[in-house]
């Protein structure tokens, strides 16, 4: 199954949930999505829900993406705080570290729950 996404807003918070099989040319596409969806609607917060993505990508496959992704952002200028939710072998925090290197406000979880406290944190 192809990779795809739901993209909702919840208040302040830009809900996206993943399905699929992990792909590093849809993830990319679609992450570029999520970001110019938040740009748009005017938030900051962002929370993508991994948990029903399968597969994993190479480790250079993750480098490669976070560091696209940061410097995305950096050209867009956005900085929003960025919640993924997933577990592994799908997620296993090493591309969250490649973006967190690059100035990116980003934080792994494994529950939603634990997501949505790390971005109550932070103002709207």
């Amino acid at each position: 199954m192809e990779l795809h996404i739901d993209i909702e807003l919840q208040g302040t918070i830009l809900l996206v949930t993943a399905k699929g099989n992990a792909a590093f040319d849809a993830a990319l596409r679609l992450y570029k999505l999520v970001f110019d969806t938040a740009k748009e609607k005017g938030v900051n917060k962002i929370l993508v829900n991994t948990l029903a993505v399968s597969g994993e990508l190479t480790t250079l496959d993750r480098y490669q993406l976070a560091a696209e992704l940061a410097a995305y952002l950096k050209r867009h200028q956005m900085n929003p705080r960025l919640a993924i939710v997933g577990v592994p072998p799908t997620t296993d925090g090493f591309g969250v570290l490649v973006a967190q290197n690059r100035d990116v406000t980003i934080q792994a979880f494994d529950t939603l729950q634990a997501a949505l406290t790390w971005l109550s944190r932070w103002p709207s």
